[in-house]
């Protein structure tokens, strides 16, 4: 029960905001931004009167926001400050409202920039709203081409055959990449019902599991308690406390989540909250695709070359020889920016960084390209560095996707030409993990769903996290069943004898590397034995650490300076190994023989 009411009654209040007559008037003047608490239930709140069966259809309209002006105001002919004219189909059941479609909603005849993605909200009443039932859910805005997210929350009175306005606000944001600022926002606009009956038996009975996946969240307090609260005054040292979403750790697949708090005060779905994390996507599907493809037909693929998948149409010879595996440990030897390599700098090949002077003009063309056909045919326009595959890691996020349409084409070789690869990969391994609904950037096409980008395009919440990084811990395994390929996760973990090439950077006890999308760093215990701390790593400072020890820590931010990419050793790394010691616990988190 205390799952329920975290996300429907935290902090709820009589209601002073969002009062039946706000709703039901038309509002044409700026709306202002209140405490999401006033978009869930007052204390005296009772189960909803109502049965919500149908679809709402929200209107193209302008937000208010501060600033005041999103910019720039248009992004391929879009507009950023309009929110998507868009239908959404909901059903009530058992005081929650749950969506009939969990994808990310793409407009079809909209001059909004932006695509939505909703998540399961609730409905109750209350005495005040004469004799209508409310409902609320949360919602997150992205777009089309990029992996930011924009967090809201929406509500709405309704009854058998009527609806309020919709009002909503925009409170929490990941780092923005095209777009020149974060912002907030809110609205309040007038939509339409369209009750609807029918069997909705299909979507309560995949609702109901999904409740069942759900895992264990405990107070961070809880191990404050348990190990004393000095241990993790330092758990976020060195990141700007202003850009941090959230952090936590994941133990015995038990979720220690810190505070999910917004300007507006804490968001009031916190379970509900997915966050855009940009390059972590190279590890949480981008290496676990490839994976899943070596545990398909053999772990052999991680050598087969990309030109004999791709029609590579390079006017040089650099592509001759890239594997799979230089792909995914972006060691291409292809790309721009120096040639110095005493010692070499993986960012160095980041063109998304204009300071780089890697071609960032390149990139974007690159990056805003529609479709498969127009991005590959800008990756092969890129020259090949004087050094082959596998000498030196430079930062490509083009590698990752160029692995992606390769591996596409081989699946669809094996499969047909109608089997598709993020589908294979949502139905064969994230869905036996218990995540039911993930959604990936792919490109753009008129006759198909796309290619999965791999190289950012996941939009993750906490229970995804601590699930992915499980399947990780635990061998590529699930319930007894080998879901990636356990000999190439080894090699990814550091677990064999191959290694990754130096990134450029060193910790307290040696130099980093970089292999299968995984950042590594030493870690020596007191008893001097060296451990490996593989991460996932996105732009804006989003981590999933993975212990040693089994521990997961994980942390969303929106750090445009990437205050936290300096840090000499990751806090949650010691502080992982004060709670459960490294030399006592293997990676799956159980404890080791005594020796």
């Amino acid at each position: 029960m205390w799952l329920l009411l975290l996300s429907f009654s935290a902090n709820s209040t009589d209601r002073g905001q969002l009062t039946y007559a706000e709703l039901m008037m038309l509002v044409e003047t700026e709306i202002g931004l209140v405490n999401n608490k006033y978009f869930v239930a007052a204390e005296d709140a009772g189960k909803a009167r109502h049965k919500f069966a149908g679809k709402i259809t929200i209107p193209d309209h302008a937000m208010y926001s501060e600033p005041s002006i999103i910019e720039p105001r248009e992004i391929l002919g879009k507009q950023t400050q309009l929110f998507p004219s868009v239908n959404l189909s909901f059903i009530s059941h058992g005081g929650f409202l749950v969506p009939a479609e969990r994808d990310i909603l793409i407009p079809t005849n909209s001059d909004s920039f932006w695509q939505i993605q909703i998540s399961p909200g609730h409905v109750w009443s209350e005495p005040r709203d004469k004799g209508m039932s409310r409902a609320s859910f949360p919602f997150v805005l992205t777009s089309i081409i990029e992996n930011e997210t924009y967090n809201g929350v929406a509500t709405f009175l309704y009854d058998d055959v009527s609806i309020s306005a919709l009002r909503y606000q925009i409170v929490q944001q990941s780092a923005p990449f095209m777009l020149q600022s974060n912002f907030v926002a809110a609205g309040q606009t007038k939509i339409t019902y369209a009750p609807k009956a029918g069997n909705m038996t299909k979507l309560t009975k995949a609702f109901n599991k999904e409740l069942q996946n759900r895992l264990i969240w405990k107070n961070w307090s809880e191990l404050e308690a348990r190990h004393g609260t000095e241990l993790f005054e330092n758990f976020n040292a060195g990141v700007d406390p202003t850009v941090i979403i959230t952090s936590g750790l994941v133990i015995d697949n038990e979720l220690y989540v810190q505070s999910i708090d917004t300007p507006y005060g804490p968001y009031p779905y916190p379970r509900e909250m997915r966050t855009g994390v940009w390059s972590v996507t190279k590890t949480a599907a981008g290496m676990l695709t490839l994976l899943r493809i070596a545990q398909k037909y053999g772990d052999q693929i991680l050598d087969y070359r990309i030109k004999d998948y791709l029609n590579v149409t390079a006017q040089h010879n650099g592509w001759k020889n890239v594997t799979f595996r230089h792909a995914m440990s972006m060691a291409t030897g292809i790309g721009t920016g120096t040639l110095d390599v005493k010692p070499n700098n993986i960012g160095a090949g980041d063109a998304s960084r204009p300071a780089n002077n890697a071609g960032f003009d390149d990139y974007m063309t690159w990056y805003l390209a529609p479709t498969l056909e127009e991005k590959l045919d800008a990756v092969f326009k890129i020259p090949s560095y004087p050094w082959g595959p596998g000498e030196y890691a430079r930062y490509r996020d083009r590698d990752i996707f160029t692995l992606s349409a390769a591996l596409e084409n081989l699946y669809k070789k094996k499969e047909g030409q109608s089997a598709d690869l993020w589908e294979m990969m949502v139905d064969e391994v994230y869905r036996p993990i218990g995540i039911d609904h993930l959604s990936m950037t792919r490109t753009r096409e008129s006759n198909n769903l796309g290619t999965p980008i791999l190289a950012w395009g996941l939009y993750l919440s906490i229970d995804d996290i601590a699930k992915i990084g499980a399947l990780i811990q635990n061998g590529g395994q699930h319930k007894g069943q080998q879901l990636i390929s356990a000999a190439g996760l080894a090699e990814a973990l550091y677990e064999t004898d191959k290694r990754g090439l130096p990134t450029g950077t060193n910790n307290h006890f040696g130099s980093k590397s970089y292999y299968l999308s995984f950042w590594h760093e030493k870690f020596i215990t007191k008893s001097k034995r060296t451990f490996y701390t593989p991460r996932m790593s996105g732009y804006g400072g989003n981590v999933i650490q993975l212990m040693p020890n089994g521990v997961i820590g994980f942390r969303f931010a929106k750090d445009l300076g990437d205050s936290g990419s300096a840090l000499p050793i990751e806090p949650m790394v010691i502080i992982a190994n004060q709670i459960r010691p490294f030399d006592h616990y293997d990676r799956a988190g159980r404890k080791l023989p005594a020796k």
